[in-house]
């Protein structure tokens, strides 16, 4: 299903007129911005027109390959420059426009253009950091695995919900982010952690804070165990198939999931390599993550103690178990 920006691109596409040329994406907003396209170089992007007065520094930009990060005057106002961000890697031209979907709405809703030229430049820093993690590469079977397991609970979410809730509840899969857990809402956060048969008795815990629920009211753990085979079960392209199965109709939030997927690696034309991994689940289980659960906390590390990353046995955790309603009920109350 495509979205606004890459419907403007394939409109001005269409039109092949030589060099650099812009769409208004919104005529509602105050706030300037453009889908791009540069023929016939066929390069896709999006662009933020503002005033001189504002110095911006495009030295981080300077050494990456994509995005492509460009600054322009702008013949459309005077005094003004137009910030560009555009990729010619046509593998990912469908991901990057949910991307591009996802940061124009966030920016036209901004109340100043400083506000917008900020929101705009802190997407581009991470973009850059997204776009070197991608670039050429796949997921590993290890990452694979990680994500069909956050996919699945994002599933479950999805399925218990009503549908006026979507949104909200992908907006709150920070996974995609490298955000300390995969899911986080106003006072409650989700770890996923999955294992297969060939490592069934303990979960790896990524540092002190993971599992630290000092900052926060409620801290679920969720485990999923798997068989992995090249037959039996799911794959994870059916698995991202049916989300989006879910959020047909949800235009926003679909736009949202497919960047969120891009986030964590999972690129459209890289499907074909995610076909023979397929996921039948053994068991999965919630663990209320609290008291003395089976954890290191950062208030309890001795001075000068730093990446932390340790085991603890998924047999210790039986007294934690809470039922599944009861954490999809705490995930999904006001968010």
């Amino acid at each position: 299903m495509n979205n606004k920006v890459f419907d403007i691109w394939s409109i001005l596409k269409t039109e092949k007129q030589v060099g650099l040329v812009k769409r208004l994406y919104s005529a509602d907003s105050k706030i300037n911005v453009y889908c791009i396209y540069q023929y016939p170089e066929e390069c896709y992007g999006i662009a933020l027109s503002f005033p001189k007065s504002i110095r911006l520094n495009l030295a981080p930009f300077a050494s990456i390959s994509e995005p492509i990060v460009e600054l322009y005057e702008d013949s459309s106002f005077s005094d003004s420059m137009l910030l560009c961000a555009k990729i010619k890697t046509s593998d990912k031209t469908n991901e990057f426009s949910y991307l591009c979907e996802n940061v124009l709405q966030a920016i036209i809703v901004k109340e100043t253009i400083e506000d917008a030229v900020q929101t705009f430049c802190n997407t581009l820093l991470r973009w850059k950091n997204l776009f070197e993690r991608v670039q050429g590469k796949w997921l590993s079977k290890e990452e694979q695995q990680g994500l069909y397991g956050e996919l699945r609970f994002l599933k479950k979410c999805l399925q218990y919900s009503s549908s006026s809730s979507y949104y909200n509840i992908v907006q709150n899969y920070v996974g995609t982010d490298r955000a300390l857990r995969d899911f986080q809402g106003k006072d409650w956060a989700v770890e996923v952690k999955t294992t297969s048969t060939n490592n069934p008795q303990n979960l790896i815990i990524n540092g002190e804070r993971q599992l630290d629920d000092t900052m926060i009211e409620t801290l679920f753990l969720y485990h999923c165990s798997f068989e992995v085979s090249r037959q039996t079960g799911e794959n994870l392209p059916e698995m991202v198939k049916s989300i989006k199965t879910i959020l047909k109709d949800d235009v926003a939030t679909l736009s949202l999931f497919n960047s969120k997927l891009f986030e964590a690696g999972y690129i459209d034309t890289h499907e074909y390599l995610y076909t023979n991994i397929h996921y039948q689940l053994r068991k999965d289980s919630f663990f209320h993550v609290k008291g003395d659960f089976p954890r290191i906390r950062e208030k309890e590390l001795r001075d000068g103690v730093v990446n932390v990353r340790y085991s603890i046995c998924i047999s210790s955790l039986e007294s934690y178990r809470v039922a599944e309603q009861i954490v999809l009920s705490k995930c999904l109350k006001n968010d």
